[in-house]
């Protein structure tokens, strides 16, 4: 039984398509020359069509490698590798700089920490204020209030949530300045 000629058509299809891609792609790599005619206009070209037409060299095409994406966890438990994707290069606090007085009446305090990379989901910062926590979050600013007169240090934790400290920063000293009754 023979097909009708329609259907012999659709079947040649794909091959006709094959063939065009092969010669659009063939096409793509040819030369480019440059022409000027009589008035001066510049023609660029893949066929010359005088003798006086010009080869251009082109450069290589620009090309962008993507970087990989990285899989996610399947079982919900860290490797080895993602522990060590998720060291912390620096932290510190950068505001009230070290040995900094700080002239603030009510005691309010703005303290700003510097992390390395960013802050990992699941991890949260820990402000501690002569060794006891004050304030907790994970912004990398965080405010006090009602912060007492005198010399206090501070230190900044990066926890994660089962409470395992990750890293902590050195401590920054500072000098609460509050108008006293005795000191006017």
């Amino acid at each position: 039984m023979t097909l009708p000629t329609h259907h012999t058509r659709l079947r040649a299809l794909p091959a006709m398509a094959t063939l065009a891609a092969l010669l659009f792609s063939l096409s793509a790599t040819a030369a480019v020359y440059m022409e000027r005619d009589a008035e001066g206009n510049v023609t660029f070209t893949d066929r010359p069509s005088s003798e006086d037409a010009k080869p251009i060299k082109l450069n290589p095409p620009s090309t962008y490698q993507a970087p990989a994406i990285p899989r996610a966890r399947s079982n919900g438990q860290s490797s080895a590798q993602d522990a060590a994707a998720e060291v912390y290069q620096s932290i510190s606090i950068s505001q009230p700089a070290d040995d900094s007085p700080v002239r603030e009446n009510s005691g309010n305090l703005e303290v700003n920490i510097d992390l390395t990379p960013a802050l990992k989901p699941g991890h949260h910062i820990i402000l501690l204020m002569d060794g006891e926590p004050v304030a907790e979050g994970r912004a990398t600013t965080l405010r006090l209030q009602n912060v007492d007169r005198g010399t206090h240090t501070l230190q900044a934790q990066v926890v994660d949530d089962s409470g395992n400290v990750i890293i902590t920063s050195p401590s920054t000293t500072f000098h609460m300045l509050r108008i006293s009754v005795h000191r006017p």
